[in-house]
């Protein structure tokens, strides 16, 4: 009896117990000249939410930095940072916005200038102007050093313990002065298992304001959305329905414009938006082993495998013939949009997988031939990943309704028999061969195609020969 589906829900991250990590005696014990009541130190966002929580006994986040803010100015700040001797060296950028990194007992942390217009006001008022133009509730909280005291003004533990992702004061002129805030809100309610405030859904806002932004930073909150979302395909889904990811990537807005993924015997979820969302989910829960950059490649891949079928002909549904290559444009198109959502190695792993993603679910019914024309477009470089390759083409599979087990017979069925491709056709003398053919590219290239095919041929007969019998 197959295993009932998996929920489409996305699960909230791992926290971390309350109070795991102790951050005010670690800053008592290596830097307590930050503890002087005139510089109104905090530890703000994400570790004064985790010293909140631990201090309601609620189960809080697991922050991965330590982040500072004060009253001092940069050129104040570095003076003071000089003359205790943890300064370090930071961007233009981040100084520009008023951010310093200093280095204490070997972490790297930093130190921002409290925002707000008046630098005048007593710390107590700065720190509230500061976390008045913060972008999300539950990031806007405070732990004053010098008295110990909380400031959460915003209600960020109460939107914490009761999930939701709520904007500070009013989302549209948080968006307005931050257009990144936009997907950010809808990123970090997928990324937690939390709501989404209603007010944040009903902006009513032009979505070209994304397009004001630098394309790295839009490229980030994709590669954050791709690397932390549980269900990465739910959250497009939502960006779609709020009408910004046809602004974003009108590649991946025509996956939820409603289309059939295929004829219902293949794909019985019907929906094309529902496969990528199934299979999405299907590749994040099995590249949880993997470090980072591979589990991005991995994701990145299933993206953008069936990118073609955006583009087949109303009168050709619900069939995508030929959907592997016209995905390999709209690939370049979305990823050269963006910078920053993949690198190099990811790039190539999509097209190795959209061009080839029909084939896999059939290689043992293709000819040798076909096999070593495959092998020489797609399979024949040095730092091909046969596990990252299969895994995407498992997600493939196992992205339809009834068929989630799949994935891992699919998965270990696609290595094998990809690595004995790349085996034998490697084990081909191509040196003799290129020798024999002196300067004739053509008879060169034909030649070792026949060898390879040959090959193949030879080494499939064996595998599947019965064994000949001992005497």
């Amino acid at each position: 009896m197959a295993q009932e589906e998996p929920p489409l829900t996305a699960a909230p991250i791992a926290a971390a117990p309350p109070a795991a990590v102790d951050e005010v005696a670690f800053l008592r014990e290596h830097a307590p000249w930050l503890f002087a009541p005139e510089l109104g130190a905090c530890i703000v966002g994400s570790s004064a939410l985790a010293i909140a929580c631990a201090r309601s006994s609620t189960v809080g986040p697991r922050p991965g930095d330590l982040d500072l803010a004060w009253a001092l100015d940069v050129a104040a700040g570095e003076a003071l940072l000089r003359r205790h001797g943890v300064f370090l060296q930071t961007t233009e950028g981040n100084q520009a916005r008023g951010t310093l990194a200093l280095k204490i007992a070997g972490r790297r942390l930093e130190i921002t200038t409290f925002r707000g217009r008046d630098t005048a006001a007593p710390v107590a008022q700065r720190i509230a102007d500061d976390l008045a133009e913060r972008d999300m509730t539950i990031g806007a909280l405070a732990l004053q050093l010098a008295t110990g005291g909380l400031h959460d003004p915003q209600q960020g533990l109460r939107d914490w313990q009761e999930r939701r992702i709520r904007a500070v004061g009013d989302p549209a002129e948080r968006v307005r002065e931050h257009p990144v805030r936009w997907l950010r809100y809808y990123r970090k309610a997928h990324e937690l298992g939390f709501d989404l405030d209603s007010q944040v859904r009903s902006l009513d806002l032009p979505p070209q304001l994304l397009l004001d932004l630098p394309k790295e930073a839009i490229g980030g909150e994709l590669r954050s959305l791709m690397a932390k979302c549980a269900s990465p395909g739910r959250c497009l889904c939502e960006l779609h329905e709020a009408g910004l990811l046809e602004v974003l990537a009108p590649e991946l807005a025509l996956q939820f414009d409603g289309r059939p993924a295929g004829p219902q015997r293949h794909h019985p979820e019907v929906s094309q938006g529902l496969h990528l969302i199934l299979a999405l989910e299907w590749a994040f829960a099995h590249t949880q082993h993997l470090d980072e950059r591979d589990a991005l490649t991995v994701r990145i891949a299933v993206l953008c495998h069936d990118l073609g079928k955006g583009y087949t002909r109303a009168a050709d549904l619900p069939r995508h013939l030929g959907h592997d290559h016209a995905g390999l444009a709209p690939i370049a198109h979305l990823l050269d949009r963006w910078p920053g959502l993949a690198d190099q190695r990811a790039r190539t792993l999509a097209r190795q997988v959209c061009a080839l993603h029909l084939h896999m679910h059939n290689l043992a019914a293709l000819r040798p031939g076909t096999l070593a024309r495959l092998y020489d477009e797609w399979l024949r470089g040095g730092e091909f990943d046969a596990e990252l390759f299969a895994l995407a083409i498992a997600a493939d599979s196992a992205g339809r309704l009834g068929l989630y087990d799949t994935g891992v017979t699919v998965r270990d069925t696609v290595q094998r028999e990809v690595q004995w491709l790349r085996a034998t056709c490697a084990g081909v003398d191509a040196a003799a061969l290129r020798e024999r053919h002196a300067d004739d590219l053509v008879a060169f290239r034909a030649a070792l195609h026949e060898a390879r095919a040959k090959a193949l041929a030879r080494s499939r007969r064996e595998l599947t020969s019965p064994a000949d019998e001992a005497p």
